[in-house]
């Protein structure tokens, strides 16, 4: 007989369907809803000041304390729709292509290729109007990236590619399209599921961004309305104890998605789990402490955090389905990003606007430890 899918699966499935456009009915998006009902979402107050990191050099959030929400069947989540500036969005966009992927963090790719120091998005080079932006990049477009198969270097612990992608020298925009993730900070063992805690510090920059998105929620307040009083505490965690150990970046196409699972390999469970998303809107879905419970499905766009504070920080979670063409111009625009304070530092941004219109990045960050 037939093992009988669990809640979380059916939803899964159900909202990773292709058949005709998504069906959206029962998708929560908390930035157009009437949150004061109490029925499912709650809207919160903030009770400290998303303040500006000082390690960035421009104007992160758009507001001190923007509105942020959590939902009655999941306590402990945190939902803020993006409280960022466009060009905030553009330097995350920009840190988790050229930045994060390098070394000594690793990638999806990094057991197959001997990737270079220099990143694949800015190897890849990608086109904007059939046209590459000068000479230097049409001569970096056809960097071929070599496979350790080829060689007979690929770690004996990893199991050899099915892929041909995988077994063969490939170009680094070829494999910028099989950029799955990275690791970021103390570096996490897929096989073992542990971290190797003698590994890199984590990005600094982006550190004092999740730091002070950490503060920010600390303690919020349901907003003023009738019945509350029966609602738990949403996250009692000191956020100005927060530091960014570990991350990961997800880099989906249209078509990816991410089944659900459990992050709960750190030993610092009461510390939140903050999530950015940058490019294409999602679905994502937020379950309970089994596959069992009725997982309920958000709409996530463009620049919105989410924290898995509390309860919620052991819950099921996944992506069923990424959302093509709902990036928002300021990202998808050729020139957005070209005036943009930090934009000397990194290609012009037609690249970008190429591969966010058609991909969603997520990058998360938690604390490991107890210390």
């Amino acid at each position: 007989m037939q093992q009988q899918q669990t809640a979380f699966r059916r939803a899964e499935k159900k909202h990773k369907a292709r058949r005709g456009l998504p069906n959206l009915a029962d998708v929560i998006d908390v930035s157009t809803i009437d949150a004061s009902d109490g029925a499912a979402v709650r809207q919160l107050s903030l009770t400290r000041d998303m303040c500006q990191p000082s390690a960035l050099p421009f104007q992160t959030f758009c507001q001190d304390r923007p509105p942020a929400y959590t939902l009655r069947d999941h306590p402990g989540l945190i939902v803020i729709p993006n409280p960022f500036t466009a060009e905030a969005q553009r330097w995350l966009a920009r840190k988790c292509l050229c930045d994060c992927t390098r070394p000594p963090n690793r990638t999806n790719l990094d057991p197959f290729f001997d990737l270079p120091s220099q990143s694949l998005f800015a190897l890849a080079s990608l086109p904007s109007n059939n046209r590459l932006a000068n000479t230097s990049m049409r001569e970096e477009s056809q960097h071929l990236v070599a496979s350790r198969v080829q060689s007979d270097s690929i770690d004996a612990g990893i199991s050899r590619p099915k892929g041909r992608i995988y077994t063969q020298s490939a170009p680094a925009a070829d494999l910028l399209e099989h950029l799955r993730w990275c690791t970021l900070g103390q570096q996490y063992n897929w096989t073992t599921k542990e971290y190797d805690l003698g590994t890199s510090a984590f990005d600094r920059e982006l550190n004092a961004l999740m730091h002070s998105i950490a503060e920010a929620i600390s303690d919020p307040a349901y907003a003023a309305c009738d019945g509350s009083e029966d609602w738990p505490r949403i996250n009692s965690y000191d956020g100005s104890e927060f530091v960014s150990q570990a991350g990961i970046i997800n880099y989906y196409d249209d078509r990816a998605s991410m089944a659900g699972h459990v992050d709960k390999t750190e030993e610092s469970m009461d510390a939140p789990l903050i999530s950015l998303s940058v490019g294409l809107s999602c679905i994502y879905l937020i379950g309970g402490p089994t596959r069992d419970t009725e997982p309920t499905p958000l709409l996530l766009r463009s620049g919105d955090v989410l924290a898995m504070c509390g309860d919620s920080r052991l819950a099921f979670h996944g992506v069923p389905r990424v959302l093509p063409d709902t990036a928002p111009e300021y990202l998808t625009q050729p020139n957005a990003g070209d005036a943009d304070d930090v934009a000397a530092r990194y290609p012009e941004w037609h690249n970008f606007a190429v591969y966010l219109g058609t991909h969603r990045i997520n990058c998360n960050a938690r604390k490991c430890s107890q210390k």
